[in-house]
């Protein structure tokens, strides 16, 4: 099982995701001439009829839980329906859809705020939830460990590299970094 012990490492590995997550994207976006947008808005439309131009209660609960307008929800449910349904994953949201289909930095800069708060309070809630976790499973196991590491194999690993990932120094045969070669035992 895997137990983070602070608040700092939630929101360092959360950070690394999200950046990650910022490499995957396109590097550079293009400027849109009027042509671009204007078939863009064309072909929105047209997804509009096909999907419908009522939002049903599902889509009113989604667009209230993200705090969008019955507007916004509506242009991120035909975005959601075209190329954008190719590129990226089932679960994007709608306000992660109407970002990376901004009209405007101000715009992009408004979605990617109302993302950051909401994945902020999101991290909150898991490091109180694990916080919780935590508590309870040593109050209710105080005797057992994590991690059972007996009966395991010895590993030849470099001690800092084994430090590193939290392998006990008791299952760790040191070596030479690099070579996998064991070092050799100091006489005393």
């Amino acid at each position: 099982m895997l137990v983070i012990h602070s608040r700092a490492a939630i929101v360092h590995w959360s950070l690394a995701f999200l950046i990650t997550l910022g490499a995957a994207a396109p590097a550079v976006a293009q400027p849109k001439t009027q042509q671009q947008r204007t078939q863009e808005v064309t072909s929105q439309r047209g997804g509009a009829d096909r999907a419908g131009t009522v939002l049903d209660e599902n889509d009113q609960l989604i667009a209230s839980i993200w705090g969008l307008s019955s507007e916004e929800m509506l242009r991120a449910k035909v975005l959601l329906q075209g190329p954008r349904k190719s590129f990226s994953v089932e679960n994007l949201s709608p306000v992660e859809a109407l970002g990376i289909h901004a009209r405007s930095d101000a715009e992009r800069r408004k979605y990617a705020e109302m993302f950051a708060r909401t994945f902020h309070a999101d991290v909150e809630r898991s490091l109180a939830w694990n916080a919780a976790f935590t508590e309870a499973m040593a109050r209710m196991y105080p005797n057992e460990p994590v991690m059972d590491f007996s009966g395991q194999a010895k590993v030849a690993a470099p001690i800092g590299a084994a430090d590193m990932l939290n392998v006990p120094r008791s299952l760790v045969v040191d070596t030479l970094p690099g070579t996998g070669t064991p070092k050799a035992s100091k006489a005393r």
